[in-house]
């Protein structure tokens, strides 16, 4: 007796699944492809719509006679528009319209031209602008018409407008607005400057009180001033433009910064110190090795590995309210070099950047190191690289004590009045009184600070309350700022006294002494004291006299001795001190 099976057939669940994750690659394929088709057709669309916006308005201008080619408030002047808005086959689009003079080489330029000449003829610039999707498309189209007679000077003369940045380098895309509301038509025309820095205004009529205004994104700004009833007699006034002649007018701008400036009444400071009797500090050595409490180069039979480092472990302090500086304690015979990097790990690939701590790229060679610039929002730890190296072999550095000193503890002063003042100047009252280009009063916050942002690079002078006296200025006071930086400098505040004394003592290239020794003494009085780690001491209840001695010396310096030298007030003392 035999059994007839019959089993029914389908998919597996496994089956079911790659079939769809197939079916899924490929539909996705085909609408990425679909979505890319329809994305090139709708700006092909937009791009013929706005060369046909672009054609019809170039033909419209090229129909017009020769002298009536101008925009509103533009040189040349005339009734075109520099910005509006159309619309066309749904698609909403900004236009703008630049035209201009052009002093052409062939005639020769500016003053050298053959004829006198300097508006040869008009270039007309349309641009059209849109947004399609989430992004911004552009088109343009550029021409050139000649006059139908012979060249005339009735196109007036030429501005040209130089552009630099703060170490006199022309800068490129700075805006330059050029304007004039006491012409017969108002002048208001704005252009960017080119690869050299310069934008030039040509056939401008001929007129006294152009004003200049440069700005850009980013950058600070400059321009020239009327004289008014807060600016009786400005540093630059409006500039006249001649007929048939040149006129050139110079400014300077460059990125802004932000600073922030502290006021403490107190600060407790902590420190991390190595002293190389075992290797417990550290996380990593290559060829160098600790003995005797000290670091020095790995040796093998008395001859030395030509360099070595180690890595110290992590130092994450808590609390911490700024970084300080790093000392080291070493001897460099001849022909070897100690020099300390910092990084924010153990991994040498995580070197703390240049723009943060300049110098670190090459390394630190000096005792002292200063770590006040790194924030410690941005920097919550801080690793030391000690690399030693030496030519001789027979001979190796020595590194006897290393230590990183931070403040654990701060008292702000808090709802402050301060006043913040820069260098540069506007001009003057009446009266010969300076108005500063900054000057600002206001109060610290609730953690002692003022945040100043998107300032010019200038000299920053900070006038505390006169109930207090700076007695250490961290960097500096007035303050240094650069372009294009984030900084903090932090003044501590003691009760103000009649008279006293302030001593910064620097080396020859400006960088802080730290660990000076600084005596005054006058008949009846002596008092010695070291430099900070902003190399700085203070003198306070002192007598107001005119005999004082100051002496201040370190190691590897000259001693200087100033006498005689006055206290009456405030009074800073910077000492320089030579090797």
């Amino acid at each position: 007796m035999s059994k007839n099976f019959k089993f029914k057939t389908g998919f597996s669940l496994v089956e079911v699944m790659v079939t769809v994750a197939v079916i899924a690659l490929v539909f996705t394929g085909l609408f990425a492809g679909f979505e890319y088709t329809l994305k090139l057709i709708s700006q092909s669309h937009s791009k013929m719509t706005a060369l046909s916006l672009a054609t019809d308005r170039m033909e419209y201008i090229r129909s017009l006679p020769y002298d009536m080619v101008g925009t509103i408030a533009g040189i040349p002047s005339g009734t075109l528009p520099q910005n509006r808005n159309v619309t066309l086959n749904g698609i909403n689009f900004n236009e703008r319209v630049l035209i201009e003079y052009i002093d052409d080489d062939a005639d020769g330029t500016g003053l050298l031209d053959s004829n006198g000449v300097i508006a040869d003829y008009k270039r007309i610039k349309v641009e059209y602008t849109w947004i399609i999707g989430a992004s911004s498309q552009s088109f343009f189209s550029t021409s050139s018409i000649m006059p139908r007679s012979i060249e005339t000077t009735a196109g007036g003369g030429s501005l040209r407008v130089n552009i630099f940045d703060a170490n006199v380098v022309p800068l490129q895309n700075i805006d330059v607005r050029l304007v004039n509301n006491t012409t017969t038509s108002t002048i208001d025309v704005s252009k960017k400057t080119d690869a050299t820095g310069a934008v030039i205004f040509t056939g401008a009529p001929a007129s006294a009180n152009y004003e200049i205004f440069v700005s850009a994104p980013g950058y600070s700004s400059d321009q020239t001033h009327q004289s008014t009833t807060t600016l009786n007699n400005p540093n630059t006034l409006p500039v006249a433009i001649l007929e048939n002649d040149v006129s050139t007018m110079n400014f300077q701008v460059d990125k802004v910064s932000d600073l922030t400036v502290k006021l403490l009444t107190s600060k407790s400071v902590n420190s991390l110190t190595e002293t190389f009797d075992d290797v417990l500090g550290l996380d990593t050595l290559s060829d160098a090795t600790t003995t005797s409490g000290k670091l020095v180069l790995k040796d093998t039979a008395g001859v030395y590995e030509n360099s070595g480092y180690v890595i110290l472990n992590l130092l994450t302090p808590s609390p911490i309210e700024a970084w300080g500086i790093a000392e080291m304690d070493f001897i460099k015979p001849l022909n070897t070099d100690v020099r300390v990097h910092f990084y924010t790990s153990t991994s040498t690939s995580d070197l703390i950047s240049e723009s943060y701590l300049p110098g670190n790229l090459a390394g630190f060679t000096g005792k002292y190191v200063d770590l006040s610039p790194l924030n410690t929002l941005a920097f919550p730890t801080v690793v030391a690289g000690i690399n030693l190296s030496t030519t001789d072999t027979a001979v190796t550095p020595e590194v006897l004590e290393f230590s990183m000193k931070y403040l654990d503890a701060i008292t702000t002063l808090n709802s402050s009045p301060v006043t913040i003042k820069g260098n540069k100047t506007l001009g003057t009252m009446a009266d010969a009184s300076i108005v500063y280009k900054y000057n600002v009063s206001t109060t610290t916050n609730g953690s002692g600070e003022i945040a100043l942002k998107d300032l010019e690079w200038d000299v920053y002078n900070t006038v505390v309350d006169n109930s207090y006296v700076i007695s250490e200025a961290c960097s500096a006071n007035p303050y240094v700022l650069a372009p294009d930086v984030e900084s903090t400098v932090t003044y501590t505040l003691v009760p103000a006294t009649s008279d006293n004394l302030r001593v910064v003592v620097k080396d020859g290239s400006g960088q802080n002494i730290i660990g000076a020794t600084v005596e005054l003494d006058r008949s009846g009085y002596n008092d010695i004291k070291d430099t900070g780690w902003c190399g700085q001491t203070f003198f306070g209840g002192v007598t107001n006299n005119s005999d004082y001695t100051l002496t201040v010396s370190a190691p590897g310096y000259t001693t200087q001795v100033l006498t005689p030298i006055t206290i009456s007030g405030a009074v800073v003392q910077i000492v320089t001190l030579v090797p």
